[in-house]
């Protein structure tokens, strides 16, 4: 995506402190502020409340199905066992023989009433059967309710699947040098209007205490309309930057870290999504620069994912 370029470099606009909410006192000591994946690396310990919707909502998708199942097991194997200490005669159907036969066939007609399938070749017909197999029905109904609830949420979440490359790169910019990350989107649907802004964060010594700092980095373009391509953030390294004539051992001891906000409208949810990450000084290389990532053949821009890691050491 193409670069513009700044109208005023003589006089550049002062930096803008903002901590983002994190204070002046944290310190990561090595560690990083935001994870890769925009989360935080804050470890909450202490009260907690109770938020189980929320839970079910956030996790991992692979982490949710497997709670779901194990769910699914551990409420009819339950009920299953009610079933047979409620005595294999209130079962009109059921096989008597062996007890891990006979558990299995209640455990079995526990997942029939519970999904209200119900095949027929097992029914209730004690009071104390009947009973049991209405709250299973009951139960049933309910976790269906629940689950689809549940599931539809999570369908529904506008996320943005934005691919960041995985360094930020300082390297030769204009007369100068400036600093480089890369961004793309993973998916095909529409993004507009995108806004990003960049800040910076390090400690250093203040008053015999260790106090960390944060700038707001002035980028050359920091809004697109659109986002077909990829685009690349450029931060034009001048006297007023605090990466202004540092190498790999200065962002070291500095305890760098550059964190990425981006916001955007998703077309397809018709709402507003957001994508967050961030660079510590191990993650910034110094003197390279980016590859490019799409080319046109037959009259077709071809945008390569692929290369959005792609760079290579400034001539």
């Amino acid at each position: 995506m193409p670069i513009t370029r700044m109208r005023n470099r003589r006089n550049p606009k002062p930096f803008e402190e903002n901590d983002l909410g994190f204070g002046t006192r944290v310190s990561t000591q090595g560690g990083r502020l935001l994870n890769k994946d925009g989360s935080f690396n804050i470890l909450r310990i202490g009260r907690r409340l109770w938020t189980p919707y929320q839970n079910l909502v956030e996790m991992p998708w692979p982490q949710f199905l497997g709670l779901v199942i194990l769910y699914y097991f551990v409420v009819n194997a339950l009920f299953g066992g009610l079933f047979y200490l409620s005595g294999l005669e209130g079962f009109h159907g059921a096989q008597p023989g062996h007890w891990l036969l006979e558990y299995a066939q209640l455990f079995f007609f526990s997942i029939q009433t519970f999904t209200t399938v119900g095949y027929g070749g097992i029914s209730p017909q004690s009071p104390m059967a009947n009973a049991l197999a209405a709250m299973d029905a009951l139960v049933g109904i309910l976790t269906v309710a629940l689950a689809t609830g549940l599931i539809f949420a999570r369908f529904s979440r506008p996320k943005a699947n934005i691919l960041f490359s995985r360094h930020a790169l300082i390297g030769p910019y204009l007369e100068g040098s400036g600093f480089f990350l890369r961004m793309a989107n993973g998916r095909h649907n529409k993004l507009i209007n995108l806004q990003a802004k960049v800040i910076m964060t390090w400690s250093e010594e203040s008053s015999g205490q260790r106090k960390r700092r944060f700038a707001t980095l002035p980028l050359e373009r920091d809004k697109v309309v659109m986002f077909p391509l990829n685009w690349t953030l450029v931060h034009p390294i001048q006297e007023d930057s605090p990466l202004y004539q540092k190498g790999p051992h200065e962002l070291e001891e500095m305890e760098a870290e550059v964190i990425v906000l981006l916001e955007g409208y998703d077309e397809t949810f018709a709402q507003t999504v957001h994508a967050d990450t961030s660079y510590t000084f191990r993650e910034i290389l110094c003197n390279a620069r980016f590859k490019p990532m799409y080319h046109s053949i037959d009259g077709k821009t071809v945008l390569e994912l692929d290369l959005i890691d792609a760079f290579e050491a400034a001539v």
